[in-house]
């Protein structure tokens, strides 16, 4: 086989893995609705104070350098519709006016206040040690049945945390994660994020189905307080502490789910460094994970799910060496293309991604902004942008790990999520 026939044939290889891993979601995920109808049967006939009555939820906010934007998120609890609610902020060695203000919004506005059945604690770290140690203070003092975790740049729909109380009413359910949406989507880069945060979380009804959802995000992840008992705490060693901590879930055969009515907003990456560092910090956590839990991939353990060891996560790993080989096949097919002048494999895949966007687009949310679905055709310019940012991730972590380093609190030039 000569040099040109076997680009190609790796090309079209690769190119039909990234085909069969969206068919895959595709097909599956429009039995979301059916499965989202049997995870809620135990909540039928319950009224909301019945809920309320019998499910105590203790939300945490780890926060490090948040002045800007973590008074809307304790609002945005404050004001949410669920009463039998214990709110628990967790200031984590902040350098800048964190302390301050949410000691300023304390005494103004919860000090001797009727929180209508809400409680409200604050814990003020000296010595910053990191998210996943953050939060295992807040757990340590939580009382609710349920724990929230909820990054302190995110705002919780009024009915949120309701949604989420309904679907524990089925004992079967360990962990989950919300419906999180980008919130400054009004520029360019705010757009293509929240389009992809649109066709990630379509992939996560997918999960949902096949009980596969193995990252639960740290911006509104939601656990039974039994889940730490058995599977420990988060890890504080791990910056991406929540793909730690849900991968080891799975690890012990623990049942996750989507909950895409439970919606929050969070404040997106404002500028392509701020992307690359989010991508870096999560790419990072993910590759310490995999190199943790080895005995997850390929896995024939009885407590090991068949479609996250077999097709899930062996298809991350594929779809990342994709990336990394896009700068070199890319030109080669296109050399190729215009030479032999077969413009068939480009528009094909012009045509299928554009597919893949709109339904997801039109499945994966019901209240998706209109704007974005414009932007389709803008995301696959501003896309090539993002893979040299996930290129940049990929690499950048692989160093971190050869190196023994890893990487702090991930911080940017917020603007609060209400003000996006």
């Amino acid at each position: 086989m000569d040099t040109r026939n076997f680009i190609l044939v790796l090309s079209l290889i690769l190119s039909g893995i990234a085909i069969f891993r969206y068919l895959f979601y595709l097909l599956i995920s429009p039995l979301y609705d059916f499965h989202k109808e049997k995870l809620l049967k135990d909540s039928r006939g319950l009224s909301k104070s019945q809920i309320e009555k019998r499910t105590k939820i203790s939300v945490i906010v780890p926060a490090w350098n948040e002045e800007v934007g973590i008074i809307t998120s304790i609002e945005s609890l404050l004001k949410n519709s669920y009463k039998n609610l214990e709110i628990i902020v967790v200031n984590d060695g902040s350098t800048d006016n964190t302390n301050k203000v949410v000691k300023q919004f304390y005494n103004k506005r919860i000090k001797d206040k009727n929180l209508r059945g809400k409680t409200f604690t604050y814990i003020n770290k000296r010595k910053n040690k990191g998210k996943g140690a953050a939060i295992n203070s807040g757990i340590k003092r939580a009382k609710g049945d349920l724990i929230i975790t909820m990054d302190a740049d995110t705002k919780f729909e009024k009915d949120a945390i309701f949604t989420v109380a309904r679907y524990f009413q089925n004992k079967d359910i360990d962990a989950a994660v919300g419906n999180v949406k980008v919130a400054n989507s009004r520029t360019i880069l705010g757009i293509i994020q929240q389009i992809e945060y649109t066709l990630g979380f379509y992939f996560k009804r997918t999960n949902s189905v096949i009980n596969c959802e193995y990252i639960i995000g740290g911006a509104f992840g939601i656990f039974r307080k039994s889940v730490f008992e058995k599977c420990g705490n988060f890890d504080e060693n791990n910056r991406t502490e929540d793909i730690e901590f849900s991968t080891r879930l799975k690890s012990f055969g623990l049942k996750t789910i989507y909950i895409e009515d439970a919606i929050a907003y969070t404040e997106g990456a404002d500028s392509i460094l701020g992307l690359l560092k989010q991508r870096l910090r999560w790419k990072k956590g993910r590759l310490d994970t995999f190199i943790k839990y080895p005995d997850m991939f390929l896995s024939c353990k009885k407590e090991h799910n068949f479609f996250l060891s077999w097709i899930v996560l062996p298809i991350a790993l594929i779809g990342d060496l994709e990336l990394l080989l896009f700068p070199i096949l890319t030109p080669i097919v296109f050399y190729y293309t215009f030479t032999l002048s077969d413009f068939s494999y480009w528009f094909a895949w012009i045509f299928f991604f554009t597919s893949v966007i709109f339904l997801c687009y039109i499945f994966g949310s019901k209240k998706n902004n209109w704007r974005s679905f414009v932007a389709i055709p803008l995301f696959y310019i501003l896309s090539i942008i993002l893979i040299f940012v996930e290129i940049y991730a990929i690499l950048g972590s692989i160093k971190l790990y050869l190196e023994g380093e890893n990487i702090t609190w991930q911080t940017w030039n917020r603007k609060g999520v209400s003000n996006v």
